[in-house]
């Protein structure tokens, strides 16, 4: 997926619309699938396209458009705190996928964050990743964004701040 480029508190509203129709268009698909035997429901969330991309028009299969739902609504969360902390930002830049570069940066590359969304925030030394790859950067400012409901994460690293997102940051502002 391309970079996109938010200029304002609006565009990042736009895609969090874009994300809850993807993530409706899948839960109406899953409703067909009730009353079927349980492994055959299973077999098709894991390896049929049951779901669909959240930001894209095309199908996948359920246990990566919710990885990728959570993901981008992380992303986008950090981009909203990253904008409020940092008025100049503005351009916002979303690498989301599998762009290269930091997940969410300002244009003007003063700022630089990397975002996850996961059970644990220690699960696959994701976070000890992230702190590494932003650390890096040139940035002056330089954040890992962790969305793991009901786990700690706030701390400082060698100048990289790491920072819980809550549900309300991730899941609210859609719902306005």
């Amino acid at each position: 997926m391309p970079v996109k480029t938010v200029h304002s508190f609006e565009d990042l509203n736009e895609l969090r619309a874009t994300i809850a129709a993807a993530a409706g268009e899948t839960v109406n698909a899953l409703r067909d699938l009730c009353g079927r035997d349980p492994i055959e429901v299973l077999h098709r969330l894991k390896f049929s396209t049951v779901g669909r991309h959240p930001l894209e028009d095309r199908r996948l299969n359920l246990i990566e458009q919710v990885n990728q739902t959570f993901t981008y609504l992380a992303s986008l969360a950090a981009a909203e705190v990253i904008a409020q902390r940092h008025p100049g930002a503005w351009p916002i830049e979303l690498r989301l996928g599998t762009a290269s570069g930091s997940d969410v940066s300002s244009s003007s590359a003063s700022v630089a964050a990397e975002v996850y969304a996961a059970v644990h925030p220690d699960s696959n030394d994701k976070r000890r990743k992230d702190i590494e790859k932003v650390r890096k950067t040139s940035a002056q400012h330089k954040y890992v964004f962790v969305y793991s409901p009901g786990h700690a994460v706030r701390q400082v690293h060698d100048g990289v701040k790491v920072e819980r997102l809550t549900s309300e940051q991730v899941l609210g502002p859609r719902r306005k």
